[in-house]
Parts: structure tokens; C-alpha cells; sequence
């Protein structure tokens, strides 16, 4: 396999045992604030789930055939979306629903042939490789992982 495909495949690997381990934190941890004016590890993980769909659905099956991307929704209201979603749901649904969507996104990019993973692509005014897009979709999910980890040891 492809360094650069198995990278991003470890990181989804990865990233679901994240998932599973925080959804054994008590309820109450997972619906505090992780820090002043910022959302709860329920709402980080809620809003993935959001992005990951816009992911797999809009960007995904468009991305390797040179049709024009859908128009991408404004991320503050899709953030705003998920924040509100993830306090008014079951922290389990949340979860689940993470878990499912995350487990379809990497079984789609497993299924991409290595072949494609470097080629160029124009995604909106940017030209970058498969794997650039997914190495940025990565380092923010890095980003909010460690958020939610230096909040756990903080508590």
C-alpha cells in the first residue's frame, strides 16, 4: 500500500479506537465545556460526524472524476448545526453515528487504488493531491483530538 494512503488509513484506524475509548467518559464529562466559549467533547464529536458526511457524500464521489464540486456548506453553520445536534441527542446516538459514518469513510478511501492518491486535483481555487485534501481533513481532527485530550487531563 501506499505510504501516503496507509497514513491516512492508520489515522481513521486510529481515530475510531479515539471513539470507542471516549465513549466511556461519564456523561457529565462529555457535556462540559472544555474550555471558556468552547463546546463539549460531545460537541467535538458531533461535529465530525457532520463533516465526515460532507466528506463521503460531496466530496468524495466527485473528487477523482473531474466533475465540478458541490458547493460546500458555510462551516459555521454546519458547525453551529452539529453543536446543537450533539447537546440535544442521546450522547450514545452521537456516538454512534460518529463511529458509523467514520467506519463508511474509511472503508471508501481503502477502496481508491493507490494510483489515485497523487494525482492533482482542483478542489475549489486549489490544486492538491488526494492525499493533500485528507492529510488536512486529518490535522483537524489532530487538532480537536488533542483539545480534547489536554481537557481530560485537565479535569
Amino acid at each position: 500500500m501506499l505510504r501516503e494512503k496507509s497514513e491516512i488509513i492508520g489515522h481513521h484506524q486510529n481515530f475510531l479506537l479515539f471513539l470507542q475509548r471516549m465513549k466511556t467518559l461519564d456523561e457529565r464529562l462529555l457535556r462540559k465545556p472544555i474550555g471558556e466559549r468552547k463546546w463539549s467533547i460531545i460537541e467535538i464529536v458531533g461535529h465530525f460526524y457532520l463533516w465526515d458526511e460532507f466528506v463521503l457524500l460531496q466530496r468524495l464521489p466527485y473528487l477523482l472524476t473531474g466533475v465540478s464540486l458541490p458547493i460546500a456548506p458555510s462551516s459555521d453553520d454546519l458547525n453551529m448545526q452539529s453543536s446543537l445536534l450533539a447537546r440535544t441527542e442521546a450522547v450514545e446516538k452521537t456516538f454512534e453515528k460518529c463511529i458509523r459514518i467514520r467506519k463508511d469513510l474509511l472503508h471508501q478511501l481503502s477502496q481508491i487504488p493507490d494510483e489515485y492518491w497523487l494525482i492533482k486535483l482542483q478542489i475549489n481555487q486549489s490544486h492538491l493531491t488526494l492525499y493533500e485534501y485528507l492529510k488536512g481533513l486529518m490535522e483537524h481532527d489532530n487538532h480537536h483530538i488533542n483539545q480534547v485530550k489536554s481537557s481530560l487531563r485537565n479535569s
